[in-house]
């Protein structure tokens, strides 16, 4: 799913973005073809459907590939655009659904989750990959959750009790407030939470 040498672009309405008169015509007919190899070759996600490519990421304990993996989203700029666009390579350039990596910046890298029912207590478990610095705020109903990251360090600032557990699975709880939490990095690609298949 995310080997870039086994994916290939493709879509029922306009296969790989082009759209001619024989795929017109194929479409009002019914006919959808398959015109990559399908034994060594699978199509990959369009913009909105990556979050569950990115959620199996996740589950597979790779969560340093998170910032590689959002940065497809480059190619929206480079057309020119502010905006996230419908699909790789063609489509309309402005689409909520595509917008993919804003949940996944909060929920994957920043790793705010509620760690009891309706964000009783929040867990942080960032994955910053190479990122240096990173830092964003997610919205709880007892207000704002705020975490800044800066080399092995976070900072934290929560209403709600905070399950803070670092990419080494290193684990620290803290009351509501403002709390500096030390944060080792991992030093492999994996970089999977004991006891939590989603980190």
């Amino acid at each position: 799913m995310i080997d870039r040498s086994a994916v290939v672009t493709r879509s029922w309405i306009g296969g790989d973005g082009g759209y001619d008169i024989q795929k017109e015509e194929d479409q009002r007919r019914g006919i959808q073809r398959i015109d990559w190899d399908v034994d060594h070759e699978i199509v990959r996600a369009q913009p909105f459907f990556s979050y569950v490519v990115h959620d199996a990421v996740a589950r597979a304990g790779h969560g340093i590939r998170f910032v590689d993996l959002v940065r497809d989203w480059s190619v929206f700029l480079r057309e020119g655009y502010d905006t996230f666009g419908e699909r790789w390579g063609w489509g309309t350039p402005v689409h909520g659904w595509s917008s993919t990596p804003s949940r996944d910046l909060i929920v994957h890298v920043l790793g705010i989750s509620p760690d009891l029912p309706g964000f009783e207590r929040v867990r942080i478990a960032p994955r910053p990959g190479p990122l240096g610095e990173v830092a964003g705020v997610a919205p709880t109903p007892y207000g704002l959750v705020e975490v800044e990251i800066s080399g092995e360090q976070a900072v934290v600032s929560s209403p709600v009790p905070v399950h803070f557990v670092d990419p080494t699975g290193r684990s620290h709880r803290v009351a509501a407030g403002k709390h500096r939490v030390p944060m080792r990095r991992a030093q492999t690609l994996t970089e999977r939470t004991p006891g939590n298949p989603c980190a």
